[in-house]
């Protein structure tokens, strides 16, 4: 005889896994910089699944959130650690790996992210004449200052 598990069955046994481990832990690990595809494969759960955890219990969302923006800090100070290990037999890997753990900073924690900020402004001149003659409107002859060249 086959031992067949219901669709609710396997739900169950995840959560119950998901349980055993404990929310605390799970975001701790996320905090110390464990990828999410390793914890997911550890606990034998796909990241569809782990979305719906998240969505289980109310404030369980930005508690994982929380726990990436403080996990970008490691990745920041790994990133720091290992630039600062390099030897001069591992420069081109030492700050391959220093620049991709800056780059995953940058990503979790826009603390690191250090591109450069595109800013634009809009000026119209129809709009500051506009404001000029609000301005303006109230100013009597005598307002005027009269001065010689």
């Amino acid at each position: 005889m086959v031992n067949e598990i219901s669709v609710n069955d396997t739900h169950e046994v995840k959560m119950a896994r998901m349980d055993a481990i404990g929310e605390d832990e799970i975001f701790n690990q996320i905090e110390g910089g464990k990828y999410l595809k390793d914890i997911c494969n550890e606990m034998r759960i796909g990241y569809k699944f782990f979305n719906v955890w998240l969505r289980a219990v109310e404030g369980r969302e930005q508690r994982y959130r929380d726990a990436l923006r403080a996990a970008g800090h490691t990745y920041a100070a790994k990133s720091v650690e290992t630039a600062e290990n390099a030897t001069m037999e591992n420069v081109p890997l030492a700050r391959l790996q220093s620049e991709r753990y800056g780059w995953y900073a940058a990503k979790l924690n826009d603390q690191y992210d250090t591109r450069q900020k595109d800013v634009s402004v809009n000026i119209s001149v129809g709009d500051l004449h506009a404001q000029a003659m609000e301005l303006l409107r109230d100013v009597t002859p005598n307002d005027a200052i009269d001065h010689e060249d």
